[in-house]
Order: structure tokens, then C-alpha cells, then sequence
């Protein structure tokens, strides 16, 4: 090699050396992500270039340091740092080149590490999941917070129905990060979606939170069924059953959240059947009504939110006639009078009444507080005994008839006796008959009470007779009266429920002279001895007896036949008072016990013919029960009485 080569390669190689220590060329490190994320990795680049003089002088061998990092170590001119974090920020890296001659570079530009994340930590704050929220009221602010580097960009959109769209721009507030509703709607129920950028626009993340708007129940529709009616839709709100039918009632009811549903202040099992969007259908089946139950009813839903909704049903439960009077069918009534007849019925629809008896009156229907119950009432006229007895009623709607029976029961005191009257009267009894009248349902005695006309005090007999029937003739006797006095009499019928009476007035006979006060078991003897003392011509005496005698023997059998054809009669009571305690009898113990009442001794008389010398005052008679028993006490004395009246007779004749 000649000198001058060896000279210029050592200036040359000189020039270069100087140049690397003294001016290093384009030193410097490159970021390739230019801004990594949290967790990703960053590669940094080292770049250097040495000028070498000549240029046709041999290229240099670079090796590169790093100098700030820590953790890892170069390939080449290349230095990786895998997954970053935010520790990393802030990290201060530079580079230099050294040539294969160990020569080093300056220091390259600082790359500061600063790497991007998020956002991060996204919340929404309520931290709730779900917001309860009632229609009409305010919504928010919802906030939505993230952490980021640099920055978060928020958004905000909202699912109601179908996919996500964007929220209203009126409702955000705080540069995106919030959410605010004045008067939320139940439509806008739904997904709220928070949408968190990096500002680099290549990472987002989302947070949902749930808003449920709640509102009150509101009955939409009704439904009423059963087994024969189906499908009853609510125009109107009247519906119309039967009481045997199974009614099945249905609702449609928009309520957030379910709603509870009562049944007129009756909690009833109601199930779901199933959901709508809004709406949620609800069925029961009704509890067993009866007619009385018809009326309007309440159905109210209730979910806690106010207010609860209420519908009016108006529900008509069709009934059979039936009968609603809890008073016996059995009527007391009086004859003369007119009945009125109430009843309650149940029935719906109204009934028809009508009598299955003639009455002459018809029936009135009035409707009472419900439309199910009403008061029917007619009349019936009670114009004698046949009108009593069992009454029908025919009552009837459209679904059947029933028949109710009153039944008018005789509750009266008894009819006054009827026809009072005298048989026959003598100057000592008189004989009275009357007919029984109705005996008012119960049953009737009777009593004769008698007193003179001049005299206050009334005598009382009991006529012992059982079994009257009405139209009945009954015959009583009273004797032992003072002749040729006038009597009143009044007949007596009595039952529990009081009495009436019949009067009248009668006098009787004069007592024939002759035979006045004559001695009982001597009759022939004594009219001879009276009729000789008093001056009467033998021839007189004998006519008389003979005529008396005859008479005597005539009246005895008509008398006989008299009482044989009374007795024939079923309808006919004979009855002879056995005394008369207006007089004393000097006979007594041939006499009967009575009640009566007897007259004072001060009432009593005794007749006293001073003409003839006579004073006796004793009679014997025979009475109507001994005549019936044919037990006949003192005969002779009986047909000597009897002969003392004929013989009058026939002296009158």
C-alpha cells in the first residue's frame, strides 16, 4: 500500500469518528401504537445514521440502548413493552446508537409513556339495577360515570319497545352523563342504556339500569260467562243469570304492578291467565248467587299505587218465585168483615198473582226497595161461614210458578142466638127455643138469664148441651114462675173470644082461682071440698070432674106423641129448668139441684084466697128430664098438675 493510501484512509477514518462523537444525525424513537391502551403493548424504535467520509468508505454496525425502562430488553433497535398499565404513565424513554467502532450517539428525543384506558369503572348512579318510578312523577338525574384517558364520551339511549334508540336530547343533562325525566310516562317503561367512548373513539362501554314506571290500576274491560251463557261482553253493565247458572267473570286490567281484585268487599281467588304488553287478564269464577244477591256490585283493583280503580256492575240474578212473609198462613177472621192479605215474594222478574178462588178483588203488585222483592196484597170478604177455609195463590214469572195457600181460621165471638121465642107459656113456665147461631171457630155455651120486669136482679141458668151445631134448635123450660108476671129473658152465647145475646119479653098466664094452692097427691078430693065449701052446686062439681077427667086422658096422649116426634128431631135440644128459685116448694126433696142464681126471700109470694079458706102453697111438678129418662117421680102428682092447667083451660072455655 503506497503512503498517501494509508494517509487518506486515516483522515477519513478520523472525519468519522469525529462526526459520531460530535454530531450525531437523526437520533430518534418512535412509538408504534402512537397511543397504546392499558393492557396492550407499545414497540419503540431507535433510529440513527453516521455519515461516513468518503462515502464509498465501508458501512458502520449500530447496536442501540434504551434507557428508562426497567422491565424489558431490546431487539436490535426495537424495544417492546407488553401489557401496560397505568403505572406506566409518565415513563421517560430515550435511545443512542453505538457503531461497531464504540462509538455512541447522543442522547435521542425523550418519548414520554402516557397510555390510554378506558373507560373503566363504569357505573350508573342510583347504583340500583331496577328504578321503581311512578307515572307522572319525576325521573332522575340518573348519572353515568366512567374513568378514562384522555377522556369519556357519553350517550345515552333507551329500549322501549324494539331495539335501542337514541334518548331525547332534552332529557340529558351534565355534558351526556345524565338523565332527567320531569313527568315520566308509563310508555317510556324500558332499558336505559348508558354509552361510555374513549375519546379515541376505538373502545366503549355500556351500563343498563331497568325503569319501571308504575301506575294505577284501570279496568279496561269485563267479562261475565257461565255455562250456558258464554261470551257476555260488558256493553251494558248489566248483566242477567239464573241462580242455578256457574257465572265465570273475567277482567282486563292495565296495572303496574299486578293488581289485587276484590269482589264487591270480597277478596276472591283470581288467576292470571296471561299478559299482554300492558295488559293482564284476570278470571274467577263467582261464588253461588242467589236472587237476593241481585244489585249492583263492586269490582275493584287495587296495586298499591294510587289510586285504586272501581267498576259497577249491575248483576241480575233470575229466581222462581218464592215465598218471603215468615207469618203463618193462617188467618183469624170474623164474619162481616173484609181481610187484607200482604205477602213478601221473591221473584225476579216480577210476578204475575192471581186467585185460584173467587174473591171478587184482585191483585196488587208494589215493587219494594229491590228490584228482586215485592209486596202483593188483595182482599177477601167474609159474608158468612162458607166463606172460611184455604185460599190459593197462583204466583208466576218466567221461570215457574208456585202456589201459596192463606187459609182464614173463624176467630169470633159467636153469632147472638137467632129466632129466640116462646113455645108455649102457662101460668107457671114457660117454654123458649132458639136457634144456634155460627159459633165464631170456637167453641159456644149458652146461658138463659131471666128476672122479672119490676126486679134488678137477673137469675142465671147454664143450658148443658154439647156439640151445637150451627142452625141447631134448642128448647128450654123454665118453670116455678110467677103467674101472671111479665119476665124478661135474655139468651146468652158465649165462647173465648166474648158473647152476644138475644132478649125478649113475655108474661105469664093467670093462675086459675079454683085450683090455686091445692094439696098435690089429693086432686079429685080437693076440687069436690073446694067446690062444696065455696058454695058451687053439687051438680057443677061433678060436671067439672067428669069434663076435667076426659081432658086429662086426651092431653096425656097428645103429650106422649108430642114428645116422640121432638125426640126424632137430631137438630132439636129440649131442656126443662127442674125449679124456679123464685119460689120455696114445700116439697123440696122431691127437687133437683140447679145453677142458678136464686131471687131474694123478699121476691117471693104467696097467694092467699081468704074466700075460700085455702092457703096452701105447695105444687108438685114434673120436669123434662125426667119426661126423657122416663123416669117419671110422682106420677099422680105430675098428672094432677096437669090436670089443674087443662081443667083452666076448660073453665076459660
Amino acid at each position: 500500500m503506497k503512503l498517501i493510501d494509508i494517509f487518506l484512509m486515516f483522515c477519513v477514518d478520523f472525519h468519522y469518528v469525529k462526526l459520531v462523537t460530535g454530531k450525531p444525525i437523526n437520533t430518534t424513537v418512535t412509538l408504534q401504537p402512537e397511543h397504546p391502551f392499558v393492557g396492550g403493548n407499545i414497540t419503540l424504535t431507535c433510529s440513527s445514521t453516521i455519515q461516513r467520509w468518503p462515502e464509498a468508505y465501508k458501512t458502520s454496525h449500530l447496536s442501540y440502548q434504551f434507557h428508562g425502562n426497567t422491565r424489558e430488553s431490546t431487539v436490535n433497535n426495537k424495544l417492546t413493552l407488553h401489557a401496560l398499565t397505568k403505572a406506566d404513565k409518565g415513563t421517560r424513554i430515550q435511545c443512542q446508537a453505538i457503531d461497531d467502532l464504540g462509538k455512541v450517539s447522543n442522547m435521542s428525543n425523550t418519548v414520554t409513556l402516557d397510555p390510554y384506558y378506558g373507560p373503566d369503572n363504569v357505573i350508573v348512579e342510583p347504583a340500583v339495577t331496577i328504578i321503581n318510578v311512578t307515572e307522572g312523577t319525576a325521573l332522575g338525574p340518573i348519572y353515568c360515570i366512567a374513568t378514562c384517558n384522555p377522556r369519556c364520551i357519553y350517550s345515552w339511549k333507551q329500549k322501549w319497545t324494539g331495539g335501542f334508540n337514541p334518548f331525547p336530547n332534552k332529557y340529558i343533562s351534565n355534558q351526556g352523563r345524565g338523565v332527567n325525566v320531569p313527568a315520566i310516562h308509563r310508555s317510556q317503561t324500558g332499558t336505559y342504556r348508558c354509552r361510555v367512548d374513549h375519546s379515541t373513539g376505538s373502545v366503549h362501554k355500556t351500563k343498563d339500569i331497568s325503569v319501571n314506571v308504575q301506575y294505577s290500576p284501570k279496568i279496561t274491560d269485563i267479562w261475565f260467562s257461565s255455562d250456558i251463557q258464554k261470551n257476555r261482553v260488558r256493553t251494558p253493565a248489566t248483566f242477567i243469570f239464573n241462580e242455578e247458572e256457574n257465572v265465570k267473570m273475567t277482567l282486563r286490567v292495565e296495572s303496574n304492578p299486578d293488581s289485587q281484585i276484590t269482589f264487591k268487599s270480597s277478596l276472591l281467588n283470581i288467576q292470571h291467565i296471561n299478559k299482554y304488553n300492558r295488559y293482564t287478564y284476570y278470571t274467577s269464577n263467582l261464588p253461588s248467587l242467589k236472587c237476593e244477591d241481585s244489585g249492583n256490585f263492586s269490582i275493584q283493583a287495587i296495586n298499591g299505587i294510587p289510586y285504586a280503580d272501581t267498576r259497577t256492575v249491575n248483576l241480575k240474578i233470575w229466581c222462581k218465585p218464592r215465598n218471603a212473609t215468615a207469618e203463618s198462613g193462617t188467618i183469624g177472621a170474623q164474619i162481616g168483615s173484609i181481610e187484607n192479605i200482604v205477602l213478601h215474594v221473591i221473584s225476579f222478574p216480577k210476578p204475575t198473582v192471581r186467585w185460584k178462588r173467587i174473591t171478587g178483588f184482585t191483585w196488587k203488585i208494589e215493587k219494594e226497595r229491590y228490584d228482586y222483592r215485592h209486596k202483593i196484597y188483595s182482599k177477601i170478604r167474609i159474608r158468612s161461614e162458607v166463606d172460611f177455609g184455604a185460599y190459593g195463590i197462583n204466583i208466576c214469572n218466567l221461570l215457574g210458578c208456585i202456589v201459596e195457600n192463606i187459609t182464614l181460621k173463624p176467630q169470633d165471638k159467636p153469632e147472638a142466638p137467632q129466632n129466640v121465642s116462646v113455645v108455649t107459656i102457662t101460668f107457671r113456665s114457660v117454654n123458649l127455643s132458639w136457634i144456634a147461631g155460627f159459633n165464631g171457630g170456637l167453641q159456644q155455651t149458652f146461658t138463659v138469664q131471666f128476672k122479672t120486669i119490676d126486679n134488678d136482679k137477673w137469675n142465671v141458668l147454664n143450658v148443658h148441651i154439647n156439640d151445637v151445631m150451627t142452625g141447631s134448635t134448642i128448647y128450654y123450660t123454665l118453670d116455678q114462675l110467677r103467674p101472671d108476671t111479665s119476665y124478661q129473658v135474655t139468651v146468652v152465647s158465649t165462647n173465648l173470644q166474648g158473647q152476644r145475646n138475644t132478649s125478649l119479653e113475655f108474661k105469664t098466664e093467670v093462675e086459675p082461682i079454683l085450683f090455686s094452692r091445692a094439696p098435690p097427691n089429693s086432686a079429685s078430693i080437693s076440687h069436690l071440698m073446694v067446690g062444696l065449701l065455696c058454695g058451687i052446686p053439687p051438680l057443677l062439681v061433678v060436671f067439672i070432674l067428669l069434663v076435667y077427667i076426659g081432658r086429662r086422658n086426651k092431653y096425656s096422649k097428645s103429650d106422649l106423641k108430642e114428645k116422640n116426634v121432638k125426640s126424632e128431631k137430631s137438630a132439636e135440644y129440649t131442656i126443662i129448668q127442674r125449679n124456679n128459685p123464685t119460689f120455696t116448694d114445700a116439697y123440696s126433696t122431691l127437687q133437683s139441684t140447679t145453677e142458678s142464681t136464686a131471687l131474694p126471700t123478699e121476691s117471693m109470694e104467696t097467694n092467699t084466697y081468704d074466700e075460700c079458706g085455702v092457703l096452701a102453697n105447695v105444687e108438685v111438678y114434673e120436669t123434662m128430664d125426667d119426661r126423657k129418662s122416663g123416669n117419671i117421680q110422682d106420677e099422680q102428682g105430675s098428672g094432677q098438675e096437669k090436670s089443674k092447667e087443662r081443667m083452666y083451660d076448660n073453665m076459660k072455655i
